[in-house]
């Protein structure tokens, strides 16, 4: 079995095709309209598995009405990948990939956060923030 590729170099190829502005922990993504999401990334390992959680931000949780954050959870379950979550004080959306994903995973996945989270954030808060 050959040496797998380290994620940042596997994201960076993907930054790079996508036209995406790579940081050191999160990725820039331009989306329709000139709307923007910011897509983080933070390492880790698991049962002895490197992972990648990634999460976008929608907005201060703080704002939300503890009936609406319950709704969330009624999203959750409707969600295709990742789910709705506290991070801090933000309403985030959240996945967790292998860091062993290969180039279509992390782009699909990057996206869909990106678009997902978009969505959230304006039809929750009418914002373009994150």
């Amino acid at each position: 079995m050959g040496e797998t590729e380290p994620f940042e170099a596997l994201l960076q190829r993907v930054a790079t095709r996508c036209d995406w502005d790579l940081e050191k922990s999160e990725v820039g993504i331009s989306l329709a309209e000139g709307r923007r999401q910011v897509v983080g990334f933070q390492p880790f390992e698991f049962e002895g598995r490197s992972r990648v959680r990634l999460f976008t931000t929608i907005g201060d949780a703080s704002h939300i009405d503890p009936l609406r954050l319950a709704s969330g959870l009624r999203i959750n379950f409707k969600l295709p990948h990742g789910a709705l979550a506290v991070r801090g004080d933000d309403l985030v959306l959240v996945d967790t990939l292998s860091a062993e994903a290969d180039d279509a995973q992390i782009e699909a996945a990057f996206r869909y956060l990106a678009e997902t989270g978009d969505h959230f954030e304006r039809t929750m808060f009418g914002t373009d923030e994150h």
